[in-house]
């Protein structure tokens, strides 16, 4: 009896178990899309999902637990905790495990090796990769056109091989997709008495250039309907082309639509730079292709820089959101009075965290002490509460929004309208991107003498601005749109420093702050020949409804 009884209870201490062991399933770990760079170095932004564990982290990520705690030194103290943020390195030699994993090559066989065609590739960079000419792999798999397709089969023939009858090759009509635009020849510069410049100086900033050579890569779908945005960055592009013409600068443009197809590797490293193309996607494959033989630069996309992390020759022309960030908390830094407050407000559960872990590190790398108010947007009406508790009476409350929601940007804005309401002084910091959300009034921000940090900000009331203004509406009959101020701002620079400065233009980026109709242009040296721009300008909204440009 007493064996069938200890035989009953252990039966049901292993059945409980089982129970216990059904019911705590580890939540599985997704791949962060964010990226936040910090001090220079790249990191995945991971939200902490409830019952997920260290070892599932870093076996996503591939990287190890003494990563994890140098990346994050509270980790140790505090343990995994569901809704924090977790750092986790990107390092640049190692596996992007965001990226699609390298297919397996075919073993050889029959005296050859097989390859499928990625989306980005063409045939040169095939060539390169298995040390073959692109004329062996047309002729071992009878094509008589360089044109691709994604997913293809070819065969790489391995040397001696003989190559196999010939296959039917596609018809394909369309080469190398031809330029938008013909090849615009400027007058020649005027040309100054030579100077004697030193080792030195001609080390750092070479001679100036007789022609400027560049190519623009753009999706516009010129052959169907037009795509606005990039239409608008071409015209700008224009004008900065007939602008330098007046000042005697003589270019070569090379404008192609990416709709008809990538343009030849060569063609492209004959260029002093490229332009373009907008999409990350799009730009990692330029930036694969090329395989860093000429500048790159990433004309609109503020979150692009993570890109500088892998390739070559990457240029950032926009100041990154992680730029706007820090500057937002030296802003703040500077604006601090000693009876002020500072108030972090962000999002539970929030899918994006950029923003809110960038300006966590700009204000710790400052000293700035803060409290912080996480909500959802199912107790927004119970936070003034919390706030007349957290603020204060005697100082201003300087509010940063570490989001780039907008509804919960709103609900906030909703919230501190309150706070106004009932006699405490409140300003708010955010990021840029808050200008663009139709749903919150805009007489909100002037009333909250709104703060931000951004990389465009066009001031209408300033001359050149105004004939800029008057010469695009004579030219194409309508209003330049943001779109057309960067493209013309960006167009303009880096053909001037190539103008200025020749083949060692790079060099010379970053020596002072260029301002420009829309943006303004302050590189920081990178790795890898990077360059990122670090001119952030600062706009406040003030209460009689201007707004005003202050750096």
């Amino acid at each position: 009896m007493k064996i069938h009884i200890a035989l009953a209870a252990t039966l049901l201490l292993l059945g409980s178990a089982a129970a216990l062991a059904q019911d705590y399933v580890p939540t599985p770990v997704t791949i962060s899309t964010e990226k936040v760079k910090l001090n220079g170095k790249v990191y995945y932004a991971h939200l902490v999902m409830e019952r997920q564990t260290l070892f599932g982290i870093t076996r996503a990520y591939g990287v190890t637990e003494e990563e994890l705690y140098q990346a994050n030194p509270n980790l140790k103290e505090t343990g995994l905790q569901k809704g924090s943020i977790l750092l986790i390195p990107v390092e640049s030699k190692k596996a992007d495990p965001v990226k699609e994993a390298p297919k397996k090559e075919a073993p050889q066989a029959q005296g050859y090796k097989e390859h499928t065609v990625r989306w980005y590739e063409d045939i040169d960079d095939i060539a390169r990769r298995y040390e073959v000419s692109a004329q062996e792999i047309l002729d071992f798999n009878g094509l008589t056109t360089r044109k691709l397709t994604t997913r293809q089969v070819l065969k790489i023939p391995v040397k001696g091989a003989e190559a196999p009858a010939p296959a039917a090759a596609p018809v394909v009509t369309e080469e190398t997709p031809a330029p938008v635009a013909d090849t615009l020849t400027l007058r020649e510069p005027v040309q100054e008495p030579a100077k004697e410049e030193s080792a030195d100086s001609l080390l750092l900033n070479g001679r100036p250039k007789d022609v400027v050579d560049f190519s623009l890569l753009l999706p516009l779908k010129a052959d169907g309907e037009p795509i606005e945005m990039n239409m608008d960055f071409y015209s700008g592009v224009l004008m900065a082309l007939r602008d330098l013409e007046s000042e005697g600068i003589k270019i070569h443009s090379h404008v192609y639509d990416l709709y008809a197809g990538m343009p030849d590797v060569e063609t492209l490293c004959r260029s002093d730079f490229v332009l373009g193309p907008i999409a990350n996607r799009d730009m990692e494959a330029v930036l694969m292709r090329l395989e860093g033989r000429v500048p790159v630069i990433s004309p609109l996309d503020q979150k692009a820089g993570a890109l500088s992390m892998v390739y070559h020759n990457f240029i950032q022309a926009p100041a990154g959101a992680d730029n706007q960030y820090e500057d937002l908390g030296q802003w703040v830094r500077e604006d601090m009075g000693s009876s002020d407050k500072i108030l972090f407000v962000t999002e539970k559960n929030a899918g994006s965290v950029m923003a809110s872990v960038s300006i966590r590190s700009a204000l710790a790398h400052r000293g700035l002490e803060y409290q912080i108010l996480n909500y959802g947007m199912s107790e927004g009406r119970q936070i003034p509460d919390s706030l007349a508790q957290t603020m204060v009476k005697n100082g201003v409350n300087r509010v940063i929004v570490a989001s780039e929601s907008e509804p919960f940007v709103g609900d906030v804005v909703r919230n501190l309208g309150i706070m106004l309401g009932k006699g405490y002084n409140v300003v708010m910091y955010a990021p840029s991107k808050i200008r663009n959300f139709d749903s919150i009034d805009g007489s909100a921000l002037h009333d909250l003498s709104a703060h931000i940090s951004t990389s465009y900000h066009v001031e209408y009331g300033s001359p050149q601005v105004e004939r800029f203004v008057s010469a695009y509406r004579a030219l194409f009959r309508t209003e330049p749109s943001q779109f057309a101020f960067q493209g013309y701002d960006t167009a303009r620079y880096f053909i001037l420093c190539v103008a200025r400065y020749g083949n060692r233009w790079t060099n010379c980026l970053g020596q002072e702050r260029t301002r420009g109709l829309h943006t303004d242009f302050l590189f920081e040296a990178g790795e890898n020949g990077n360059r990122h721009n670090m001119a952030v300008r600062r706009i406040i909204y003030q209460p009689d409804y201007t707004t005003t440009l202050i750096h």
